[in-house]
């Protein structure tokens, strides 16, 4: 390998984590039936904790060689561990009855009344969200009872998703006009622009992710075209968001949203030039003082490989362990999960979903309390158990928890039809995993639960039992 030649810091480590990647893979494909969660693990693991180490990043200069190499074994631990849970379960959970709850319109027109039911989910998603840009949504939303906000913002997310993905399917699959597919393209555009115009580009995530799984769905090729331009397109702008917030945000943080609807163009145009003159401060920093010939000294804009590393997660809480000495939390932050899953309409005092992310940073030191109200710092799956339960211990407990889990869905979802209630629902876990490498289990499980009643409640009248695609005598419920 190329990085073991050159004698590239952190490149044992990396042989480590990609080998046992591709076994990994490997063995998934031998029995896999469904759902492919074990494998978007896997690569999601490549990628935040490998490029880091590939691309040289300065994360590895600022730990023990020791400490590197660690990492690159905690990552094959939790690989193997999960694919020998997910083998295990595959043998021991039955797959699920071939009946499903798919969408009448659906039934009745096929590919025409997906896409119809696509644009349509869409649109509603959109005009609901510049009309709450434009501040004419208030008088209703104040009529809602208490904590409704989060519900609304996840039900506006899940209509956006579910549309882009019936929509992509056509796309993918050419069963659609150039107008369709123009509309598609500037509606995507127009949508992950409002969602991101108060400088959080993960609000876009859900529509984006959904629209790469359904032109792979449809088309079994992977979009190559489309995700890079989508990640050069989060990778520039990431550069500048950082200079924008402090333009725009209050001293509350928050964004005075009609603001950015009515300037949209002018927004986004200043938030390109300021990235790209974010790009040109980083080069500078890199660039050697000519008369010290060392780097200047400059602060630089986080960029997106600064985003996506976990690698640096992971070796802070290994250092804090071993070095620091700092106790493990013996599962803490996974007893907090029951009681975020009731809706804050019940219980409007209850804990905040990042309460988990909370109790780690501020246990292993890396913030106080009141700086958590202000930031949140991202942990991820694999350091959280790290922190949780230790070296090695930590990987094997969560490989084996997600495994399992894997194997049990793949197993529920192997035989449902794609465009149903059911469909929906694997749609949401889909996109859940791929945007979960920043997330703690807190996080990621109270989303996929409020995910899971909004696709379950929004789609209940539009639907009737089927059984193999033929509709049965039951009633549409």
């Amino acid at each position: 390998m190329i990085l073991e030649a050159s004698h590239a810091p952190g490149a044992t480590a990396f042989a480590i984590m990609m080998l046992s990647g591709c076994l990994t893979l490997a063995l998934w494909c031998t029995e896999a039936t469904g759902l492919p969660l074990l494998p978007i693990m896997v690569f999601q693991a490549m990628i935040i904790y490998g490029v880091p180490i590939a691309a040289g990043h300065k994360v590895i200069l600022n730990y023990p060689s020791e400490f590197v190499l660690n990492a690159g074994v905690e990552v094959m631990v939790f690989n193997f561990s999960m694919i020998a849970a997910w083998k295990f379960g595959m043998q021991m959970f039955v797959p699920a009855p071939p009946v499903s709850y798919a969408f009448h319109e659906v039934n009745k027109n096929g590919l025409g009344g997906s896409k119809r039911l696509g644009f349509s989910l869409v649109v509603a998603a959109t005009a609901y969200l510049v009309l709450q840009g434009l501040n004419l949504t208030a008088s209703f939303e104040a009529m809602l009872p208490s904590g409704s906000s989060s519900i609304l913002s996840a039900l506006l997310s899940v209509m956006s998703a579910c549309g882009f993905f019936l929509i992509s399917m056509a796309v993918g699959s050419r069963q659609i006009s150039l107008v369709g597919r123009a509309g598609f393209w500037a509606l995507l555009v127009f949508n992950a622009m409002i969602a991101s115009s108060e400088f959080l580009l993960y609000t876009a995530a859900a529509s984006l992710i959904t629209v790469a799984i359904g032109l792979f769905w449809s088309s079994g090729k992977m979009p190559l075209r489309y995700l890079t331009i989508v990640l050069l397109a989060l990778s520039f702008l990431n550069t500048g968001k950082t200079t924008m917030r402090e333009r725009y945000w209050g001293i509350d943080g928050i964004v005075d949203s009609r603001s950015m609807i009515e300037k949209l163009p002018a927004v986004y145009g200043e938030w390109i030039e300021t990235s790209f003159d974010a790009i040109v401060e980083n080069q500078n920093a890199d660039t050697p003082n000519q008369s010290s010939g060392k780097p200047q000294a400059q602060a630089q804009n986080q960029t997106l490989l600064d985003r996506i590393d976990n690698l640096q997660n992971l070796l802070f809480v290994m250092d804090a362990v071993k070095t620091e000495h700092v106790s493990p939390l013996y599962g803490a932050t996974y007893t907090l999960i029951p009681p975020l899953l009731v809706p804050r309409v019940f219980w409007p005092e209850k804990p905040r979903a990042h309460e988990g992310q909370i109790l780690l940073n501020v246990h292993f030191g890396r913030q106080d309390l009141n700086s958590t109200l202000e930031t949140y710092i991202a942990w991820g799956l694999l350091a959280e158990a790290y922190g949780n339960f230790g070296p090695i211990l930590g990987a094997v407990i969560i490989g084996c928890f997600l495994g399992l889990t894997f194997a049990w869905i793949e197993n529920r979802t192997a035989r449902k039809l794609v465009i149903s209630t059911e469909g929906f629902l694997s749609l949401s876990v889909l996109m859940s995993m791929m945007n979960s490498f920043e997330m703690v289990a807190s996080v990621l499980v109270t989303s996929m639960f409020q995910s899971f009643i909004i696709v379950i409640a929004a789609s209940a009248p539009f639907v009737h039992r089927t059984v193999m695609g033929h509709r049965t005598e039951e009633q549409p419920k």
